[in-house]
Order: C-alpha cells, then sequence, then structure tokens
C-alpha cells in the first residue's frame, strides 16, 4: 500500500466534501473516490502503519459526508444514487453509498463532531 497514493486520494476525497454543490458527476465520483480509500484500508497488513493524522482525517470527511447526506442526495437523485449503488454490488459497510437509507450515522462517523472544527480550522488556517 502506498501512502502518498492514499494521502492523495484523502485531499481528493476533502476537495469533493468541502463542493458538495457540483454536479451528480462529482458527487458520484466522491463515492468512487471514498470506495478507492477504503480499498487501501483494507489492503493494510499488520506490518504498515497508517499516519494517525491521515486515519483521523478520512473518518473526519466521513463525518462531514454525513453532516451533508441530504445535500447528496439531492445533487445525484435518490434514483440514480440506488442506481449506481447496485451497479457497484457495493456493500451495506461501504455506508457511503446508502446516505439515502439510513437513519443513523455508521459508528465510524459516531462522535466525531466535537473534533472537526478544530481539525479543519488548524489544517486549513
Amino acid at each position: 500500500m502506498s501512502v502518498a497514493e492514499l494521502e492523495r486520494l484523502v485531499r481528493k476525497y476533502y476537495g469533493y466534501v468541502a463542493d458538495l454543490e457540483g454536479s451528480g458527476v462529482e458527487v458520484l465520483d466522491l463515492l468512487f473516490v471514498r470506495d478507492k480509500i477504503q480499498t487501501l484500508l483494507n489492503r493494510l497488513t499488520p506490518d504498515e502503519a497508517l499516519p494517525s493524522p491521515l486515519y483521523a482525517r478520512i473518518y473526519e470527511l466521513d463525518a462531514l459526508l454525513w453532516e451533508e447526506r441530504s445535500t447528496v442526495c439531492v445533487v445525484v437523485g435518490a434514483e440514480e444514487l440506488r442506481h449506481v449503488r447496485r451497479g457497484q454490488e457495493s456493500p451495506r459497510s461501504h455506508w457511503w453509498w446508502y446516505l439515502d437509507e439510513l437513519k443513523v450515522p455508521p459508528e465510524s462517523v459516531r462522535g466525531k463532531r466535537e473534533r472537526l472544527a478544530q481539525t479543519f480550522t488548524a489544517a486549513d488556517g
């Protein structure tokens, strides 16, 4: 696994999450980028160390995406989201594809709100 590749994808993920008012194609690309991030995370071996700030950034972006789930659904459209999700055969563990169906945030997103403002203010400030 390449940490540099993961960092590049996380920067791309951030760019998309920061500007969810784009087109449906851009929002779908965001979901595909999140899939690629998860694929890299799943390939980590016990010997590979992921820098803690990078790991935290991913899940903070996940929390922001969760907060903006209604925007995602409006921009993409619920029917298109379902269509692409079925085509991808996305598992339920890839919760970002199910923003139109989920009523509570996934466990990885819960409890992140307090740190979001501090992290992004320090990182982007």
